[in-house]
């Protein structure tokens, strides 16, 4: 309950914030919001980790990091294309950014 507290308030912070410093709408302002708050439960598995890597199986280890991976980048990426209008890019050439016409 304490973390989905705290998820409400980032996300209204973050949403005001938005809307006092771009020319984005409210509703855009509040899907930005919603992109980056959307997976604090994964960040907070992942900074637990971070912080006592040794209480966790190696199981664990590739669940957390599964879950964080198949969900945070998409979120991250619309954000980044509502708020600053850029695109995410290939950079390591690794196949990261597929065309929707071929998956």
């Amino acid at each position: 309950m304490q973390q989905k507290i705290m998820g409400n308030r980032v996300r209204e912070r973050i949403q005001e914030a938005i809307q006092h410093s771009s020319e984005l709408t409210p509703s855009e302002s509040a899907e930005v919001a919603f992109h980056m708050t959307d997976w604090l439960g994964d960040l907070d598995r992942l900074v637990q980790f971070y912080s006592a890597p040794e209480q966790f199986s190696d199981q664990e280890i590739h669940k957390l990091l599964v879950n964080f991976l198949v969900h945070v980048p998409n979120h991250v990426a619309a954000a980044a294309v509502l708020l600053a209008d850029f695109p995410v890019n290939d950079i390591f050439q690794v196949g990261a950014v597929r065309n929707d016409e071929t998956t």
